[in-house]
């Protein structure tokens, strides 16, 4: 962003005028392909579900420049042609015009089975290519290129086709990595093939678009002078620099305040000097008075004006921390229920406080500070004109203190790096066990906590002490070579004065005052320097949340918004760890729209898992899940979601009222429809019982509510989202064999309407059922030795007229 803000100033004379690159849509097979084919040539992991999971189409432009990005790819997209295209770097990728003679016999791989044997042949590249992939040509970009950074993606780009033409229309282009080009041929793989091509340079500009692609893990790999690690993925201090850089207006009156400050600044010295050398020595009472008002009126104004300057940096860095504050808050509830399984929630809460942190550090006292050291100069160059003896004395000890900071600074940051970590260890302490001090009181825990508290406490105490010991050691340190500065100033300067006639009493003293103006700011730095390695410790943190991948969520109109609730699941696999045996493998099952489903097998068969898999919690080991036809790998998570209706095993109700936990079903519902919802899940006489029924207020996690009602309660709300799916995971578990019974009556009504799956060890007897399948085998090395569908004698009763059971 710097950059394009320099060229605009620059004016348009700087650079090439830059034009809207023409838009392009690559099928999802394409795109995976050039993903994993990069990948491959740079020696990186790739997991195409994963990466069809996390950028749903339709794949133009702009999916491909975030997509390289989650990658750890750098990347330039550029116009150019056929003819210069050996002047760019190899391997690049190129947009080419599907032309059906072109197409022929190109074979397109499943975007679930790219694999990293199916990408081009290294060895045939090899004998065009130079070691390591990467080419070796002089440094410099062509301005006959019209090239567009992934930072400068055009605003008025076209706008990109429906994501439903991407899976249901040929593809219009093609893409191909070029491994070599000369003057008049061009080898390149084309998307779906294991060998390589050579064209001619009228063949390959027949076909060219124009559009080519640069990309490189080490952005130094990039032909351009002026890309920078700015464009880099990942969360860092570079993030916060465009969010700056939207109040160019207050740092412009910050830094002009500034220099304002320093400048009242230099008149304090001087008029010091010219009272003692010239007013005391003259007597002139008159010009004496003059003097102090003068210097009354340089205070208050420079009081003003830091009054001000203090405003607009903590005004504005509210506004940035507003803006970092939401953007954590929205990328930490749009990462995947795995990432939080493995972080206790108490680390997940020390990091978040981090973001205080880094605001004060970032729009704080450093800001300020980093304003007023240019004008250090300013000062030094004036002590330089007073004594040139003196002032590299001043500097040599402003060195010493400098040179302490650099070797305090990694055993500062170790120990605060120890704090920080035994403090979210404590955190997590105390999270796990609050939330579960039913069970903690139940079992007479406390002492046991108390002992394990008390040893975590005291480790973390230890720390901080042993980190507030460095940081007084060095304080105590630094304060005196700053005191020994001031004093051998005053020696050697008193020398000066009594064998110089050309250096006075109010020269010596307007010098020290100059010192202190050096000597404070450095010292400032300093104490900012601390400050910047617990702010760079909480970036780091603050990074694990910032850096980890999103799931994918679309803007576009939902594809399972017309849908009617079929589900087929073909071959499905999963384990939830390599080191792990597979829960089930091969395993089938198609449900018409409307049916009522049973899922049955014992603990641990997978169940559960099952309805995760479903919502898209996990990614599928193998095999595929489809909705209506739709590939859940190629669905956004809210696409996903808004399909279903979940009663989950166990309830979480939030803190506020019964009609707030409603509402977040379906936020636009009424009351009437609220009210009808609680009817059918056999809660709403509990609730108009309640002296403030609906308004009724409740504790965290629904504390107040019996474990039945939290469960209708959540019957409710998943009936109140009124979804195509309803997964009902133990929904009956806690409720009263005649309440179950009501329940099931309300659910057959529903029978035909809704797609519905219940996973259960029993069911009401009165539940009408269309199909039972049972999950169950023995585990055996390599996972269960079977998956199939199987009847279920305990349940046959409950089955609908019409119904099987298999």
């Amino acid at each position: 962003m710097l950059r394009r803000l320099l060229k605009r100033v620059a004016g348009p004379l700087a650079t090439p005028a830059r034009t809207a690159l023409p838009p392009y849509v690559f099928t999802t097979e394409d795109f995976v392909w050039v993903m994993g084919s990069f990948c491959a040539l740079n020696r990186k992991p790739f997991d195409p579900q994963l990466l069809v999971r996390q950028f749903p189409p339709p794949y133009g432009g702009e999916a491909l420049i975030h997509a390289a990005r989650a990658l750890g790819f750098r990347i330039r997209q550029q116009e150019t042609s056929a003819e210069l295209l050996n002047t760019l770097h190899f391997p690049c990728l190129v947009v080419l015009h599907d032309a059906s003679s072109g197409a022929k016999g190109i074979a397109m791989p499943s975007a679930c089975n790219c694999d990293i044997d199916d990408e081009p042949d290294r060895n045939a590249a090899s004998e065009t290519t130079r070691a390591d992939v990467v080419g070796d040509k002089a440094d410099g970009t062509d301005s006959k290129h019209d090239v567009t950074e992934a930072d400068d993606v055009p605003e008025d780009d076209t706008p990109l086709p429906a994501a439903s033409s991407v899976s249901n229309t040929p593809a219009k282009v093609r893409p191909a990595i070029v491994v070599d080009a000369t003057a008049d041929k061009i080898v390149l793989f084309v998307a779906g093939t294991n060998a390589p091509r050579t064209l001619t340079l009228v063949e390959f500009s027949e076909r060219f678009t124009g559009t080519a692609c640069q990309l490189a893990l080490n952005p130094k790999q990039l032909r351009d002078p002026d890309v920078t690690a700015s464009g880099q993925s990942g969360f860092g201090f570079g993030w916060f620099v465009p969010e700056l850089l939207k109040h160019k207006h207050v740092w412009r009156d910050v830094l002009l305040a500034s220099l304002v400050i320093q400048l009242l600044a230099l008149g304090t010295p001087l008029f010091t000097q010219t009272i003692i050398d010239k007013v005391v020595v003259h007597r002139t009472e008159s010009t004496l008075i003059v003097i102090g008002i003068g210097l009354a009126v340089f205070m208050v104004f420079s009081a003003a004006l830091s009054w001000v300057r203090q405003y607009l940096v903590l005004h504005t860095g509210n506004r940035v921390d507003a803006v970092l504050g939401a953007a954590v808050f929205e990328h930490l509830f749009k990462l995947p229920p795995r990432y939080f399984e493995h972080r206790p929630t108490g680390v997940i809460a020390a990091r978040l406080h981090g973001v205080e942190t880094i605001r004060e550090f970032v729009a704080g006292a450093a800001v300020t500070l980093m304003l007023d050291l240019p004008f250090l100069c300013i000062f030094v160059g004036i002590m330089f004109y007073y004594s040139v003896g003196l002032t590299c004395l001043a500097l040599a000890l402003i060195g010493a203190i400098v040179a302490l900071s650099l070797i305090v600074a990694p055993m500062f940051r170790n120990r605060l790096n120890e704090q920080f970590l035994l403090g979210a260890r404590n955190q997590a302490f105390v999270t796990e066990y609050v939330s579960g001090l039913e069970t903690v009181k139940s079992l007479q825990m406390e002492p046991q906590l108390n002992a394990r508290y008390g040893d975590y406490l005291a480790d973390y105490l230890r720390s901080g002490f042993r980190m507030k010991q460095i940081a007084n050691s060095y304080n105590v340190v630094a304060n005196g070579i700053e005191q020994l500065m001031s004093t051998l100033i005053l020696i050697v300067g008193a020398y000066a004065v009594m064998t110089s006639t050309d250096f006075t009493i109010g020269m010596l003293v307007a010098f020290q005052m100059f010192a202190g103006r050096v000597s404070q700011p450095m010292l400032r730095l300093v104490g900012l320097w601390q400050q910047f390695q617990q702010a760079n410790l909480s970036v780091q943190r603050l990074g694990d949340i910032m850096n980890a991948p999103k799931e994918p969520y679309s803007i576009l109109p939902s594809r399972l918004r017309e849908g009617k609730g079929k589900i087929e699941i073909h071959d499905l696999a999963f384990r939830y760890a390599e080191n792990l045996p597979f829960l089930y493998q091969r395993f089938n099952l198609a449900v018409e729209p409307g049916q009522v489903v049973v899922i049955m097998g014992p603990s641990g068969s997978g169940k559960s898992t099952l309805a995760k898999l479903l919502q898209g919690f996990y990614a599928p080991t193998g095999g595929t899940i489809k909705l209506d036809g739709n590939d859940i790998r190629y669905l956004s998570a809210n696409e996903l979601r808004a399909t279903f209706g979940v009663v989950p095993q166990e309830t979480t109700l939030f803190s506020g009222t019964l009609y707030d936990n409603l509402l977040m079903a379906n936020p636009h519902a009424t009351f009437d429809q609220i009210t009808h919802a609680c009817k059918m899940a056999e809660i709403h006489d509990t609730i108009d019982r309640l002296p403030q029924g609906y308004q009724t207020e409740i504790g965290e996690r629904g504390v107040g509510l019996s474990g039945g009602q939290k469960q209708r309660l959540a019957i409710a709300r998943a009936l109140l989202k009124r979804p195509r799916i309803l997964v009902f995971d133990e929904a009956t578990s806690a409720l009263d064999p005649e309440t179950a019974e009501h329940f099931a009556a309300t659910i057959n009504q529903l029978r035909g309407k809704v797609t519905m799956l219940f996973i259960t060890h029993a069911l009401p007897k009165s539940l009408q059922v269309d199909e039972v399948v049972r999950i169950g085998g023995e585990r055996r090395p390599g996972g269960f030795d079977r998956c199939v569908p199987d009847a279920a004698s305990s349940i046959s009763q409950g089955l609908a007229p019409g119904g099987r059971s298999v």
